[in-house]
């Protein structure tokens, strides 16, 4: 059937309309409906149409859950990447739906509900199927207390088809006048002059699954936009964080929002004011975390459920769950976390109180890392596979380097040792992946003049030469670098020194210790100390099971089971205030585990 449905997807990808009439007349002759008047009237396949072969292909599986999954899949990827839209899955939104309701404390035929990002209507027909189910209500009268707002006209368009076909399949004929489906930007429409909204003094139920947009692919009109929202006011929001606010600030006192949304909110920077928000507003919370699960196919996004209501709360509640528990309904454990013991500047961590108390323990141990030993990223070239490379041979004077099948030679004068932490796991792994890195710096790591670089290396400056389309491509082409054969970024250019080496991700804490001051890296993080003792030491702390435990309950996850090991989240490790002593008893220790059993001791934890 997927096959059938990506085949009619590319015959129809540019005609909207005859889409919505194929689709249309499918599921009226999949359930063999007798519909002759209403919403749906207007789609009626007619002959010139030349639809009659494909709706016999498509009727044979036409679910209301396959028209979801059709409209969806047709929404172009410029749509997808500026207005956000994802198809939410069936037990995602059942799951939502089912546990609002009964904290509302009204009867659902009095509810007005919403999804003020509704797109094609998914969790609209969840919504009118639940209130159907257990009250007997006909849909036409569901629908009058059902809204829904989308940026996108053919989403609110597809939204009325998809809610008039159920009401079809019912047998109820609805009309257009039967929605309250509106067109608009939620961070700009007025919630408040829906009918019956303000009689209702706000919205009883608010569901969905908030646009998840990236801050760099916002609009100019976008950005100005979120300005109007305390939670997006300050830095680069993603389109997301608004939506908490919004669906608040709409939410009748006895009413309950519950969503779907990326995880990213717990720890993220941009997020700072939202946490600040829900804090200070003592916002009744309740968080379901999927963690490195991922709930969406084909999306790289990791997910939490979100129920939110006003009333007064100094805590939230949290429970961690695998999908299969929301699949089948489990009723969750949460733990209640206090408010006062988050830190919305840094980032809320956010488990079971035993862990909670674990992580306490270890950060207010001794110092944090990152004010106790530098810490600095590697350099930032944007354009790696131009300036670094493996040397197939040398001679005396040169490096030589294969790329697009051709030999270059390069003066060894104008390279340095290089090497990449994020794919370094030990010491004896450095002669191997160690590179060489053609630097157009003096050794003052100041840029050399373009007629010193042509006359004492013109090698190098003839091949990085042509390589000048990539490199004035970088920045889109608006860089201003010194020169267009300068790296994108000045950082770490000057760094020098012994150092510990560590990726940006990692499934294990693996820390290499650099001897070499003069060696750059690039795609990760050094630990810089002068002394050769007290990187060792603090080796083994860093490849513990005290400092991996950290990590893994207080940093970033991804599905291949590893976890960020950006600076953010590295540096507030506490380091115990080990004396002399201490340290030179864990460099004598042989093996790993007895390190492990030293450590959880000192620092009184028990994992």
């Amino acid at each position: 059937m997927d096959k059938i449905i990506s085949t009619l997807l590319n015959k129809y990808a540019d005609n909207e309309l005859l889409l919505d009439k194929l689709v249309v007349n499918s599921f009226i002759r999949h359930h063999n409906l007798d519909v002759h008047e209403g919403y749906l009237v207007r789609f009626f396949a007619k002959e010139n149409d030349g639809l009659e072969q494909d709706i016999t292909l498509l009727s044979d599986c036409c679910t209301i859950e396959d028209v979801i999954n059709i409209f969806e899949l047709v929404i172009p990827q410029a749509e997808k990447t500026a207005n956000g839209a994802v198809y939410t899955p069936k037990y995602i939104r059942d799951y939502i739906v089912s546990h609002v309701f009964p904290s509302v404390g009204k009867p659902l035929a009095e509810c007005l509900c919403a999804d003020i990002s509704c797109g094609c209507g998914a969790f609209l027909f969840t919504l009118a199927d639940y209130i159907h189910t257990e009250t007997g209500l006909p849909f036409a009268k569901i629908y009058h207390n059902l809204y829904g707002i989308d940026i996108s006209e053919i989403s609110i368009r597809r939204a009325k088809i998809l809610l008039a076909l159920v009401a079809s399949a019912h047998g109820e004929t609805v009309e257009e006048n039967c929605f309250n489906l509106y067109k608009g930007d939620s961070l700009t429409f007025d919630f408040w002059q829906m009918p019956r909204v303000w009689e209702n003094h706000g919205i009883d139920v608010i569901v969905g699954n908030p646009p998840y947009v990236r801050s760099k692919h916002i609009t100019p009109e976008i950005k100005q936009n979120l300005s109007r929202w305390n939670t997006s006011r300050i830095g680069n929001a993603d389109l997301y964080i608004p939506f908490f606010e919004i669906g608040n600030s709409i939410l009748s006192e006895t009413g309950v929002l519950g969503y779907i949304t990326v995880n990213t909110f717990f720890k993220s920077v941009n997020a700072r004011q939202l946490r600040k928000y829900l804090s200070a507003g003592e916002i009744s919370l309740s968080i379901i975390n999927f963690g490195e699960q991922l709930v969406f196919k084909k999306k790289l996004a990791y997910t939490c459920l979100v129920f939110l209501s006003k009333t007064p709360s100094c805590s939230l509640l949290f429970a961690k769950a695998d999908i299969p528990d929301v699949q089948n309904g489990k009723i969750m454990t949460f733990g209640r976390i206090e408010y006062s013991a988050l830190d919305n500047h840094r980032g809320w961590h956010l488990n079971q109180n035993e862990i909670l108390q674990n992580i306490r323990r270890i950060e207010t141990a001794g110092e944090p890392l990152g004010d106790k030993y530098i810490i600095k990223n590697g350099i930032a070239t944007l354009a790696n596979d131009v300036f670094i490379f493996r040397p197939v041979h040398s001679d005396d004077m040169y490096y030589y380097m294969i790329k697009d099948g051709k030999e270059y030679p390069i003066e060894k004068g104008v390279c340095r040792d290089i090497i990449k932490p994020n794919i370094l796991k030990t010491e004896d792994e450095i002669p191997e992946k160690q590179e060489k890195i053609i630097s157009p710096y003096d050794s003052e790591s100041n840029l050399i003049e373009e007629d010193f670089f042509i006359r004492e290396y013109p090698l190098a400056y003839r091949y990085l030469e042509s390589c000048r389309k990539v490199l004035d491509a970088r920045d889109k082409g608006e860089g201003d670098y010194g020169a267009w054969y300068a790296f994108g970024r000045t950082q770490a250019i000057a760094d020098k020194g012994l150092k510990l080496l560590f990726p940006y991700m990692s499934d294990l804490p693996h820390f290499v210790y650099m001897p070499k001051k003069d060696m750059l890296i690039y795609c990760g993080y050094a630990i810089y100390n002068d002394s050769e003792k007290e990187l060792l030491f603090l080796k083994r702390v860093l490849e513990s099971c005290v400092f991996d435990y950290y990590m893994k309950n207080t940093s970033k996850p991804y599905s291949t089971g590893y976890y960020s090991y950006a600076k953010n989240y590295v540096k507030s490790f506490g380091i115990y205030p080990f004396n002399d002593e201490q340290k030179q008893h864990i460099l004598s220790i042989k093996t790993k585990a007895e390190v492990d059993d030293y450590l959880k001791e000192i620092y009184n934890i028990s994992i």
